[in-house]
């Protein structure tokens, strides 16, 4: 059979690129990134050129396993699912739908139908046991929002931005990007950034090492890890003191203006950048660059929503776009008013500040409550062991990886081998699976319809894509979809019939109040962008504030305050980073990331290492309290004298592959007071020549 092209888009992340895959006898030889895609323009990362061996590889699992003794054997997935099913029916009948928990990860967001299979199970099961990955590193943009308010009409375009600063996020990686609570996707980041900066694009990057994103940087502040809050403080005081905030916007739209200026004096920029390795002249420089920029925002990365006062620093780093008024006004064009989902009709007007963790369900350990219908995952591993007849005795686990993901890794892995039951979805044999009484192996993207629906949203441009599927599933597998699995459990669980469901019909369902049918962009042949995008911000309906200084806030930014006078320790920080071949823990038993990384490396600037008397390649012990993390050395000037850095869900010895830096990580130390969250980046390590 002669080999053909199709085109398509990869799912591997957020940005969905589009791709031409070259397929040869249901196998496929080849992908490229399509240069005739409106929106990546030919760019695909190197995870994306891995879907010959993400589909065909030694690594994936083709049929479900059933956990006998201490082995997983392989067996039918309908036999499977009933026999899983009726241990879930038995553990809802004797201890109640709370004793079920979910958690969604990572990979499961790629899926345009997993999520409202998710949706579809938890409401079945009667749980509000629902976990996601977001509360696993970036819950804080969450509850910011939800403490200040949010913008109707949404962030700022990028594309017409003048400016922007970005706090620890490297979207030349990533991808991704933020402005505000408001993540979006830069396709083509490099040509994007490039062109943009070009064009007198100013970019400011806060990041402790010189990354990807920072080299195309009008200003880099290069801090010790863990200072966002305290720099965010100081633009604050600085913007506030000089009169550079939008006076007009703040008085139609926000409270608490003069209270934020008085609670941020004491943040003085010589203060804050002694402490956190800068110049004071660097803050004040970003501070005016970014509000006196015609327009663009602050946005964050992961970086600080894992790092030391993380709720307080996204808090502060939201509230310099509030007091800049960057925000769309009444008036100007939408730039995605929606394809595959329904038409966006958004307003210059607030949404009010909603603290949804103070009603509703709450956690059994520490009675912590939810934030957008899911709750805190820091409270996982507790509310597994726990004592009480609140516990979790059941999880499922789609698409992710919470033995690597979790804080305080050992606990993590206790916990999961205490459940009763433990059902996981994933087509690699994971830390997580590896624990689980059954795995249940999904088709992966090209074995599947599906579009881009989703994650929409996230889009600079109106784009969808749909498409069918290329390959058929290797034969011999027994390969199932995710949201088949969901739906399977909870008939099980409710003794109903099996449904007469299919991909394609859900699909449609799912997009029936859509802005362009599902047929009309199915019939474009590659990436489709909507044209007639003539939607504009319309005018205020509810008027509603800003909330500044919330008195939670004010006594977190005490708290802050507090610890400017404290003695800094000399200890080495860690700090989590990124690789463009690995997302999280995807991809790190692939081939070619293999042949590219003998393990996850501990990057050490050069001078630290000479000090050490540590060479390029060296066994290094990452010593945590009596939690001890090994991985080879690699020079890397990019990064501040002090700071070592590591890829956080993968490990860097290959003899223990499941090894993550969440080991070092003490779950209760530094915890926030509304989701838990501990410090998980720009901890204090020591290092050690192995």
């Amino acid at each position: 059979m002669s080999a053909k092209t199709v085109r398509s888009f990869c799912r591997i992340c957020q940005a969905y690129c589009g791709v031409k895959v070259v397929v040869e006898d249901d196998r496929i030889i080849k992908i490229t990134g399509d240069r005739e895609d409106p929106v990546s323009k030919g760019y695909i990362c190197f995870k994306g050129t891995q879907a010959a061996d993400q589909h065909h590889g030694a690594g994936r699992l083709l049929k479900p396993l059933r956990r006998v003794g201490d082995d997983l054997v392989e067996g039918e997935s309908e036999v499977l699912l009933a026999e899983a099913g009726t241990r879930l029916r038995e553990i809802v009948e004797q201890s109640g739908p709370e004793s079920v928990a979910l958690f969604q990860g990572t990979q499961a967001i790629f899926n345009s139908l997993t999520m409202p299979g998710v949706g579809a199970f938890v409401s079945g099961i009667g749980t509000p046991r629902l976990f996601t990955t977001m509360t696993i590193d970036q819950s804080a943009k969450w509850i910011a929002e939800a403490r200040l308010g949010g913008w109707h009409a949404g962030p700022q375009d990028f594309n017409e931005a003048d400016a922007w600063m970005l706090f620890g996020s490297n979207p030349l990686v990533s991808m991704v990007t933020a402005g505000g609570a408001n993540q979006f996707v830069i396709p083509n980041p490099v040509k994007t950034l490039r062109a943009k900066v070009a064009e007198g694009f100013k970019l400011i990057v806060i990041d402790p090492r010189r990354s990807e994103t920072a080299r195309f940087a009008s200003l880099h502040l290069q801090p010790r890890p863990g200072f966002d809050a305290e720099i965010a403080a100081a633009m604050l005081h600085i913007i506030l003191r000089e009169g550079w905030h939008h006076a007009e916007f703040c008085q139609a739209y926000v409270d608490g203006v003069d209270e934020l200026y008085a609670a941020v004096r004491r943040f003085d920029p010589a203060v804050v950048a002694e402490r956190a390795g800068l110049d004071a002249q660097e803050i004040e420089e970003a501070a005016r660059v970014f509000a006196q920029a015609k327009s663009g925002m602050a946005g964050t990365g992961t970086g600080p929503d894992m790092a030391r006062f993380s709720n307080l620093a996204e808090h502060l780093v939201q509230s310099l776009n509030v007091v800049c008024g960057r925000f769309p006004r009444e008036g100007e064009r939408v730039a995605n008013a929606g394809v595959l989902r329904p038409e966006q009709a958004p307003r210059a007007e607030v949404i009010p500040s909603h603290r949804e963790w103070q009603t509703g369900p709450t956690s059994a350990s520490h009675a912590l409550g939810m934030i957008k219908g899911t709750m805190m995952s820091a409270e996982i591993a507790d509310d597994i062991l726990g004592a009480d007849d609140r516990r979790i005795r059941a999880l499922v686990c789609v698409g992710g990886n919470l033995a690597a993901a979790l804080p305080d890794q050992e606990k993590a892995i206790a916990a999961l081998e205490a459940l009763d039951l433990l059902i996981v979805i994933d087509p690699r044999l994971t830390a997580t699976a590896k624990a689980a009484d059954y795995v249940f192996a999904p088709k992966l993207q090209y074995e599947r319809p599906d579009h881009t629906g989703i994650l929409e949203g996230m889009f600079l441009v109106p784009f969808a894509h749909v498409t069918a599927p290329i390959i058929e599933p290797p034969a011999g597998s027994d390969l199932v979809d995710d949201w088949f699995v969901l739906e399977r459990l909870v008939e099980v669980v409710q003794g109903a019939d099996t449904s007469n469901l299919n991909s394609n019909s859900l699909l449609q369902k799912y997009t029936a109040e859509s802005n362009v049918p599902l047929q009309q962009v199915a019939a474009q042949e590659g990436a489709y962008i909507h044209e007639q995008n003539d939607v504009y911000v319309g005018a205020m309906q509810t008027p509603a504030r800003f909330e500044l200084l919330a008195d939670d806030v004010a006594e977190e930014l005490d708290s802050l305050g507090e610890e400017l006078n404290t003695e800094l320790t000399h200890a080495f920080s860690l700090t989590v980073r990124r690789h463009r071949e690995v997302m999280n823990s995807t991809g790190t038993d692939y081939e070619a990331t293999n042949k590219r990384f003998a393990g996850s490396p501990l990057y050490i600037h050069p001078s630290d290492m000479q000090t050490l008397g540590v060479d390029r390649g060296d066994l290094v012990a990452i010593v945590r309290a009596n939690k001890k993390l090994r991985a080879r050395a690699v020079p890397d000037s990019d990064l501040r004298p002090g700071v070592v850095a590591m890829s956080h869900g993968w490990s860097g010895e290959p003899g223990r592959p499941d090894v993550a830096t969440n080991l070092l990580v003490d779950a209760d130390r530094g915890a926030q007071s509304i989701n838990r969250m501990p410090i998980m980046t720009g901890i204090e390590v020591s290092l050690i020549k192995e």
